[in-house]
């Protein structure tokens, strides 16, 4: 993990910092659930967020549009589960994350426990590298479009995001919504 330089952090950076760092998320503790962490992987120089959309021959969530991550093993915290998931499913390089701090935790209805953690990636030289055997496609979006992104909660898939022909929905759009509402003091409600 890497320290970011203070001289080179944009406005959008510096909140997504300042109020990422200072946030107290809610943690989950349920019995029966299946631990995992995401990282929610931010790219520095693009002030952008990486997605992937799953493929199908992964066992639970495909298709779906996801942030990397997955099961952790024992005792392993969710920090360590989300960079070793960054790495083997697009190639982020832990050493080239700087991780600001974690999420609200969620719960999906196939019976995972999410613990979702943020991360500033130094991706001067960083090129996604999909896994093909769990990822169709990497999904890269600018901070300022899903801050303009169309939300709904409630709808057909419950919550969702709508950027461009982007959907996101259920547990990575909770998660998403979480972020932002930190992020930027946003309240969708």
């Amino acid at each position: 993990m890497q320290k970011l330089p203070e001289q080179n952090k944009s406005h959008l950076l510096e909140k997504i910092i300042l109020n990422i760092k200072n946030y107290k998320p809610k943690s989950l503790i349920l019995e029966g659930l299946t631990p995992s962490a995401v990282l929610v992987p931010i790219l520095k120089s693009s002030e952008s967020v990486i997605f992937i959309k799953r493929t199908t021959k992964v066992k639970d969530h495909k298709g779906q549009i996801a942030f990397p991550g997955g099961v952790m093993f024992d005792n392993e915290k969710p920090e360590i589960t989300a960079l070793r998931e960054a790495e083997e499913e697009v190639g982020i390089n832990p050493k080239d994350v700087m991780i600001i701090g974690s999420l609200d935790d969620t719960i999906t209805i196939a019976g995972y426990l999410i613990h979702p953690v943020v991360g500033i990636v130094n991706d001067e030289n960083f090129t996604p590298k999909p896994n093909p055997d769990e990822v169709e496609k990497v999904i890269i979006i600018k901070l300022e479009d899903l801050l303009s992104a169309k939300y709904i909660e409630g709808g057909d898939l419950k919550w969702e995001f709508h950027i461009g022909d982007v959907v996101i929905w259920g547990a990575t759009a909770r998660i998403l919504k979480n972020f932002l509402e930190v992020s930027f003091k946003i309240n969708y409600g």
